[in-house]
């Protein structure tokens, strides 16, 4: 008895547990099986895709099919409908049909009759030809609607819907989080991570209604729809929000009349917090760490913290559980005493041009005078956050996102990447930059007697001038002593160890 594969497809993607949508599927295999018996084959193999027949992604299920075909393992195939099979017309119908007998089903068609061969790639042409209108139409109709400032999708979490028939936008009951999540973030400088445990401890459902996450805060700080702004998916940045250009370069609003989206200023304060380009003045009032190096300190072997406990600072994935490949445990004061006098060491020798004084001269007026710090920071984010605009456009037309037919977008885009870092440019050669007295710092007993006399809170701030953080490795063999310059890398501000 002759084998033959059977090809069973649904139209659409589907969940398994979906007993209802694949009740298609059941009834085409229950069809080729008796097709199959009556006319004297034995089903050799069940090839199933829960996938488009028109998408150009993988088809697992139809590349075996075809591959048994091809390599001679099987000479016939049924399939319930040609529109299953293949919408890509004679492409993919014309290899098989010199290979094997293909039976569709629905239309009766055998390739075994040398009638049906002209009619099966006839419509399998018809097929595709349909699919192209289908696509076209699809896309068209899509595009009209956003132009009009429909949404088409779920609403982004903290939104809704206002009518199946306008499509606009406005706040839902979540939308206080979202506020919420923006100005802990643009006026704390609360970090995602943070943010997150707090929202849980809180017990605030994440949008997918379990626990937040850092990445949920970063999409949601990122994404234009809160702004008010039409977004889009396109190529090279797979789920990332980006903003939705019309015909004519132009964005398009969503949200409804009278609902009022995020300011600008703040997202925009928040992005660049989130992304390290706005350094905020450190925090009055009693410290959030007691030790001297917590915050600062990591486990080499895991590169997770370690933070101080007791008398030692040890390797927090270790004492967890999680499990570090070298946990490290060092004394809390000899680890100290070594930072202090690095960090002695290296301000007292740094020559008149070196970056880390830079950097020490702007964390030390923002300690010293927050205040009147606090625009050099905005301007030196804006500038950051402008060249980090750029940056991403030129990325994203490596990518292959401006491609035909979005490259009618890119003059307009890289005009405006242009134009805000002027404009951040300007802004920062009009604030003069405040001369900050740090000579103190140059001066190797003057630095040591200041480190040494400072309250433990200012001494915390000392240390953070210049150091970015302390990786300490794990002692080897029986220590003798503290060997600092073999277990600790001090990570500078200006990237240097």
């Amino acid at each position: 008895m002759e084998e033959i594969d059977l090809y069973l497809r649904k139209s659409k993607v589907v969940r398994e547990e979906d007993a209802r949508d694949l009740t298609s599927v059941i009834t085409q295999e229950e069809l080729g099986r008796r097709w199959a018996e009556r006319n004297n084959y034995k089903v050799r193999h069940v090839w199933v895709d829960n996938l488009s027949a028109w998408s150009d992604g993988i088809r697992p299920e139809f590349d075996g099919a075809l591959g048994a075909i091809m390599l001679g393992e099987v000479k016939a195939l049924w399939c319930f409908a040609l529109d299953r099979f293949s919408r890509k017309g004679i492409d993919e119908i014309g290899p098989v049909l010199g290979r094997a007998r293909v039976i569709f089903d629905y239309e009766g068609l055998d390739s075994s009759v040398e009638r049906d061969r002209r009619w099966i790639t006839d419509r399998a042409e018809q097929a595709r030809e349909y699919s192209q209108r289908l696509s076209y139409n699809i896309r068209t109709t899509k595009a009209s609607q956003k132009d009009r400032g429909k949404w088409l999708g779920k609403a982004p979490y903290g939104l809704e819907i206002n009518n199946s028939k306008e499509r606009k936008l406005v706040h839902s009951p979540d939308w206080p989080v979202i506020e919420h999540i923006i100005s802990e973030v643009a006026d704390s400088a609360t970090s995602g991570r943070q943010l997150c445990i707090r929202l849980n401890k809180e017990g605030i459902p994440s949008p997918s209604g379990g626990k937040w996450q850092s990445s949920t805060v970063s999409r949601i700080l990122n994404n234009p729809v809160y702004e008010g702004w039409q977004v889009t998916n396109q190529r090279g940045a797979p789920g990332n929000a980006t903003v939705y250009r019309n015909a004519s370069g132009d964005r398009v609003r969503v949200l409804a009349e009278g609902v009022e989206p995020i300011a600008h200023d703040a997202l925009a304060r928040a992005r660049a917090v989130l992304a390290g380009h706005l350094v905020m003045p450190p925090r009055t009032g009693e410290p959030r760490r007691k030790h001297l190096l917590t915050g600062l300190t990591r486990c080499a072997g895991c590169k997770g913290a370690l933070p101080c406990e007791g008398r030692s600072h040890v390797c927090s994935s270790h004492k967890i559980g999680k499990g570090c490949p070298s946990p490290t445990s060092v004394l809390r004061t000899a680890l100290e005493l070594y930072v202090r006098d690095a960090w002695v060491a290296r301000l007292s020798a740094a020559d008149d041009d070196d970056p880390l004084l830079v950097a020490v001269a702007e964390r030390y007026a923002a300690l010293t005078e927050p205040k009147t710090s606090e625009d050099a920071h905005e301007v030196i984010a804006a500038v950051r956050t402008a060249e980090a605009g750029i940056q991403r456009l030129v990325d994203q037309m490596a990518a292959g996102m401006f491609d035909p037919p979005f490259d009618k977008h890119l003059p307009r885009l890289q005009e405006e990447a242009r134009a805000a870092l002027i404009i951040a440019k300007a802004r920062a050669a009009k604030l003069a930059p405040q001369r900050v007295d740090i000579t103190f710092l140059r001066d190797a007993d003057m630095a040591q007697m200041a480190w040494d006399g400072a309250a433990p809170e200012m001494r915390r701030e000392l240390a953070r001038l210049a150091i970015r953080q302390i990786f300490v490795s794990k002692a080897t063999g029986h220590c003798k002593g503290f060997d600092g310059d073999a277990r600790v890398t001090i990570i500078w501000h200006d990237g240097e160890r």
